[in-house]
């Protein structure tokens, strides 16, 4: 007799699989890490390790509420058995998913790169967008990648490129230059993108640019799934562990998107006992904040918002742990409870472990009165947003930049930020701060902020072009901020120093 399949509710795969074991022990490593380590800039040792504390009740806390989640909508035992082993699979094929690409056709649009200019400077710049062009999910880190390639084609500082069949091609090149790039001596190669799975196809790539003279600088945007491995699903853990472990002993310098993500990837090379990670160059520098002004129109629903006459406070970014939407959810109810009337407008699309916060915000009896969620929101909408909004609402326990702290202060939009080194980084005295995670001083911050008059002094910010100038100034004369002193031995080709969280 065939037995049935267990129920999902008692196998627990994702609880239970070797991915999860490792993600466990991994979180136990970092937090560690964080208690023995440097710490950021702006903190205290004492407060560190509290914030640490919390941050690591929340996200337990947010786990059980999306098992709690998982347990109320539970499937039937097969179809729930079914539903296990599509995700297994899901995780296995996305894992793989440069050599699937790499066979097809790739699915996205060339990028708009208007009024392409020669590639004139030398050395020369490449501009890695593998990951836009083989599966362009727009995402934050897609957005930076597009802006730094349409101002670096704009004035001819840089080319972007992309691997295929092994090869750097370039996307919408000059009639000057050929369609296979061959590298030179001098050349730079920029792996910018969101390249995480794509590991094997950069490995021969880099080499050969070595190989020519040239070196290859790893963009880095964050460190947040190797500090906060909790806060991420256990493939994007892996993923991002290796490609971090794998490429960063290779490349020739990192650049990070500011100097607090600079300073988080110092106090964690510190650690290293790989001698070429301790030896890597690394630099920062200030990503962009201006919109590009077009003739596009906000959609129906975000020039709704806009036109409302109750005051309505934005928080914009994809839904997942570490943006703590559920505490700054959890902020508005209570003022909701003492009778204020506010509105609140989340702009991003869902991401990874939210889904008791996505139930609770379509189950919300005040989705579409006093609660908004716009999935798909494009630039105009996004603009339109900022322009009549009361305050931005960033309540990220982590972050390795903040791009829309900086776009509010373009717009002039008053934040009310968690108190994290990077935010107090970009936004400095133009944001009101309150304790990460707390709900209650939130609350308190966002009902002085109704009682302010609404002003718009917008912030002189950085703009698209200057970013990208000062970072491919920064490539082609090597003046990073930190420059250790050079290893003893040449730097060796190859996977090193890649040791796994499960080994610890």
């Amino acid at each position: 007799m065939v037995s049935a399949p267990p129920r999902p509710g008692s196998e627990k795969t994702s609880d239970t699989s070797d991915e999860m074991r490792t993600l466990r022990r991994a979180t136990k490593v970092a937090a560690e890490r964080r208690a023995a380590g440097g710490r950021a800039l702006s903190q205290s040792r004492g407060r560190a390790m509290d914030l640490s504390t919390r941050i690591a009740v929340y996200l337990a806390n947010e786990e059980r509420q999306r098992e709690r989640s998982r347990d109320l909508y539970e499937l039937d035992p097969v179809t729930g058995y079914v539903y296990a082993r599509a995700k297994e699979f899901y995780w296995t094929v996305t894992r793989a998913a440069g050599i699937a690409q790499r066979s097809g056709p790739a699915p996205a649009k060339a990028p708009d790169f208007a009024g392409f200019a020669p590639l004139m400077k030398r050395p020369r710049v490449f501009i890695d967008m593998t990951a836009i062009r083989r599966t362009d999910e727009r995402s934050g880190i897609q957005r930076v990648v597009r802006e730094i390639a349409r101002c670096a084609v704009a004035t001819g500082d840089g080319l972007p490129v992309f691997i295929e069949n092994g090869r750097l091609r370039a996307w919408r090149r000059p009639s000057s230059l050929p369609d296979v790039v061959k590298p030179e001596p001098g050349d730079k190669l920029l792996l910018l993108d969101a390249s995480f799975p794509l590991v094997d196809d950069y490995l021969p790539i880099i080499s050969r640019v070595a190989d020519a003279g040239g070196e290859t600088v790893l963009g880095l945007h964050d460190l947040l799934p190797l500090l906060y491995p909790g806060a991420f699903t256990p493939a994007a853990f892996l993923d991002f562990q290796r490609w971090f472990e794998t490429l960063a002993p290779q490349c020739n310098a990192i650049v990070c998107v500011s100097r607090s993500t600079a300073q988080s990837l110092v106090d964690h090379l510190a650690q290293s006992d790989c001698p070429a990670m301790r030896a890597q160059r690394i630099g920062w520098w200030r990503l962009g904040a201006d919109f590009e002004i077009d003739s596009a129109q906000p959609s129906a629903d975000a020039a709704g918002v806009a036109a409302g006459r109750t005051p309505y406070f934005l928080a914009v970014g994809t839904l997942e742990p570490r943006k703590a939407y559920a505490v700054a959810l959890t902020a508005f109810e209570r003022l909701w409870a003492a009778g204020h009337d506010a509105r609140f407008v989340i702009v991003g699309r869902r991401g990874w472990r939210c889904e008791a916060l996505v139930r609770r915000i379509r189950s919300h009896h005040e989705l579409g009165r006093r609660l908004f969620w716009l999935e798909d929101a494009d630039d105009a909408s996004l603009q339109r947003l900022y322009e009549h909004a009361h305050a931005l609402i960033a309540a990220s326990f982590a972050e390795g930049f903040g791009l829309p702290v900086a776009e509010a202060a373009a717009h002039g939009l008053p934040v009310i930020a968690s108190d994290i080194p990077v935010f107090r980084e970009i936004a400095g005295e133009r944001a009101t701060f309150f304790p990460p995670l707390d709900a209650d001083a939130l609350a308190d911050c966002i009902r002085r902020a109704l009682t302010e008059p609404r002003l718009r002094t917008p912030a002189r910010v950085v703009t698209w072009r200057e970013s990208t100038q000062a970072l491919l100034d920064m490539i082609r004369t090597g003046a990073y901020q930190w420059r250790p002193a050079p290893l003893t031995e040449p730097r060796p080709f190859a996977p090193v120093c890649v040791a796994s969280a499960a080994a610890s």
